[in-house]
């Protein structure tokens, strides 16, 4: 070989290919979770029932929430009153879905129709089927009754003992976690089963009668089977007032005839839960079954605390998400 034909080769300086290899091995691995992350992104389908006015903003919410959790691809599928089953299972169909969230009643009743082969999870209701429960992953408007029990004891730190009328056709799945969250909080938990309005009303009026004033807890679900009946839950918070005894609820509703407080799930915040659970659906962890949601706003009437000398401070007052009565 020419040696004028040599192609001179200039030392590099002692360690500057360890820092050039370095470098390059930093840049794979900054780029490297983004290209993950993307080829990661989950497809999500939420099918809910075709509304109008504050329902359809519900669902908005709901979805909003979805997509700020899972940071997917959501795909929304509103679906009339009577559809084309056969249209509409196509359409799900020709596009890739890594899960589907059916939302209420209407929408899990879509999904079954369907018979999809990817997994379905359930939200945006009171409680499910037992059937469906065996079936489907799900997350209940209800909240996890640890809040609660946390709630009551900051607004009235002397409660002893808590009384709960439930349906067990809906509310089974409730009860373990109410009886260790009631534990957890050292309240007595005392839970009545009812299967409808008469037998309801039965338990509402022993239970009123053995209640003692600053020292128990009436704990209202919201559930047309129990307490659907306004003359009903008049009654209760009629004769609530009367012996000064504390009711809270599941529903704001309540709060602002009366109850002292609601916690009541917040539509995005239900969103999220069930776009982590969505996840874990994707990833294989998760089970069957209704979870209540962590993700709650809280309504207070002030009137019913005054009656019942409960001292509220305005700090409270100001994380409050309703107030009752109103300003």
């Amino acid at each position: 070989m020419n040696p004028a034909s040599k192609r001179r080769i200039h030392p590099r300086p002692a360690g500057a290919l360890n820092w050039a290899y370095a470098g390059l091995l930093l840049l794979v691995l900054a780029l490297w979770p983004c290209s993950a992350s993307l080829a990661a992104q989950p497809r999500i389908t939420v099918i809910y029932p075709e509304a109008k006015g504050g329902y359809a903003t519900l669902f908005e919410q709901i979805i909003r929430g979805i997509e700020e959790t899972t940071r997917g691809a959501i795909i929304p599928l509103e679906v009339p009153l009577e559809p084309d089953m056969a249209a509409l299972k196509k359409s799900i169909e020709q596009q890739p879905n890594d899960v589907i969230i059916a939302l209420g009643r209407r929408g899990i009743e879509t999904a079954k129709a369907l018979q999809l082969k990817t997994p379905v999870i359930a939200g945006g209701l009171m409680s499910l089927s037992k059937a469906d429960m065996n079936v489907y992953p799900a997350i209940s408007l209800l909240p996890k009754p640890l809040l609660l029990f946390q709630r009551l004891h900051t607004l009235a730190p002397e409660t002893r003992r808590v009384y709960l009328v439930y349906n067990p056709e809906r509310h089974q799945w409730l009860l373990p976690r109410a009886k260790a969250a009631a534990k957890q909080e050292d309240l007595t938990l005392i839970a009545r089963p009812a299967t409808n309005i008469r037998s309801a009303a039965r338990l509402y009026r022993e239970v009123v009668n053995e209640m003692k004033s600053g020292r128990d807890a009436l704990w209202l679900l919201q559930d047309s089977t129990l307490t659907g009946d306004t003359s009903l839950l008049s009654y209760l918070l009629q004769e609530a007032w009367q012996r000064r005894l504390l009711i809270f609820s599941s529903s704001p509703a309540h709060v602002r005839r009366g109850a002292l407080f609601s916690l009541y799930a917040n539509k995005q915040g239900l969103g999220r839960d069930l776009g982590r659970l969505a996840l874990h659906v994707i990833n294989n962890d998760a089970r069957p079954g209704l979870r209540p949601t962590g993700e709650v706003n809280i309504a207070v009437n002030l009137r019913t605390a005054s009656h019942l000398g409960l001292s509220i401070s305005y700090q409270q007052q100001r994380r409050f998400n309703l107030v009752f009565p109103r300003p």
